[in-house]
């Protein structure tokens, strides 16, 4: 009986560990999409492009992949890992009203807010990855 309960445990785990890696998958290739195809206009890729600390981060990694070092230096390289990330440092809630509120468009006002909430949450590194990412997929929608 013990050892039918273990093994219960033990595949309950194992199946939770795959659902939740398949959900984040699933998450973060949905948010990339809906970012790709609601927010990202000509207008707004123009404005972000525009934004100095962007510029910062293109100049230093350019258009070209990533070395080994510079992968090693950034906390993650992906969007699913970075979804990890957002997940464990927002809430669910958080997330979706941040999407909605970036797929509505967002007034230079939201823009601050969101700006300083992402920067009293996440590390620098962070940040830099997220841009990284961000500005990958800039170049990959257009």
């Amino acid at each position: 009986m013990i050892k039918k309960l273990i093994l219960l445990t033990v595949l309950l785990g194992v199946l939770g560990y795959f659902g939740y890696n398949l959900a984040l998958d699933y998450a973060s290739n949905r948010v990339a999409d809906q970012v790709r195809h609601e927010v990202l206009t000509e207008e707004v890729r123009n404005d972000l492009l525009n934004n100095p600390e962007l510029q910062a981060v293109a100049e230093k990694y350019g258009n070209r992949e990533l070395t080994a070092e510079e992968k090693d230096a950034l906390p993650f390289t992906t969007a699913e890992e970075a979804t990890r990330v957002l997940m464990s440092k927002f809430s669910l809630s958080e997330l979706y009203s941040i999407s909605s509120k970036a797929s509505g468009g967002m007034t230079t006002e939201e823009q601050a807010e969101l700006e300083t909430l992402l920067r009293s949450r996440l590390t620098d590194d962070e940040i830099e990855a997220i841009m990284v990412i961000g500005l990958s997929e800039i170049k990959n929608a257009f």
